[in-house]
């Protein structure tokens, strides 16, 4: 249809920052910081947005639960109901994941006069590329956590730069406008969240069953 909207909705587990220092003596102290760094893009038209909004709403529903759907929180039951609406709806997701106890890259760049944490922004804007040409339309936006460490000097617009310069060509604009929300208020972004936890889940031994739940055919794993 030629009026569809496409969407790309981007949310992550874990946190960009560093997980070791190295002490006097050149031993590892953990900082606190994950060990993994997950994120994760879901690819929605209008129609499949709309659908995905009338089923996360009947499971809500179904389990009278009436708080943000995060991967933390919600019962097991009901995460699995929600995965599961991937492959009713037939939703395309493409994801990252970073060792960081094995990543040799930078995490963060001081004084940077456009990117504020290298790691981060790096990683985000890679997935971001991937997905918009598996998702193979043009003119989609893209929807984004707003985590204040994407900002300079208070202002989103050089991230934004950076995200449009890497994804799009002269002659290709695949993604049209960036919008950062709060995942509090978008479904879209909550199944992002649910999809990155069920993920790390898979690969730090907590849960394996529910990645399981979704079917391969839909998980396409950016290196």
């Amino acid at each position: 249809m030629a009026n569809t909207q496409h969407y790309i909705f981007i949310d992550e587990s874990g946190d960009p920052g560093k997980p070791f220092e190295i002490d006097d003596t050149g031993a590892k102290v953990p900082t606190g910081a994950s060990m993994y760094y997950i994120l994760s893009a879901i690819c929605l038209d209008s129609q499949k947005l709309f659908a995905l909004e009338n089923g996360v709403m009947e499971i809500r529903n179904k389990y009278g639960f009436k708080s943000e759907i995060k991967s933390t929180i919600i019962p097991l039951p009901m995460y699995k109901d929600i995965l599961d609406l991937i492959n009713k709806i037939e939703i395309p997701i493409y994801w990252r994941l970073v060792d960081k106890r094995i990543y040799k890259g930078q995490f963060a760049t001081a004084g940077h006069a456009k990117l504020h944490n290298i790691f981060d922004d790096y990683n985000l804007s890679k997935l971001l590329l991937f997905a918009a040409k598996g998702c193979a339309v043009t003119g989609m936006e893209a929807v984004i956590d707003r985590a204040d460490r994407r900002m300079y000097k208070g202002k989103f617009d050089d991230f934004n730069n950076y995200l449009i310069e890497r994804v799009n060509t002269k002659t290709i604009e695949r993604v049209k406008h960036i919008t950062h929300v709060n995942s509090e208020y978008v479904n879209a972004m909550q199944l992002s969240d649910l999809v990155s936890g069920a993920i790390k889940d898979y690969f730090t031994g907590k849960n394996k069953d529910l990645r399981k739940v979704i079917d391969k055919k839909y998980l396409h794993k950016i290196w």
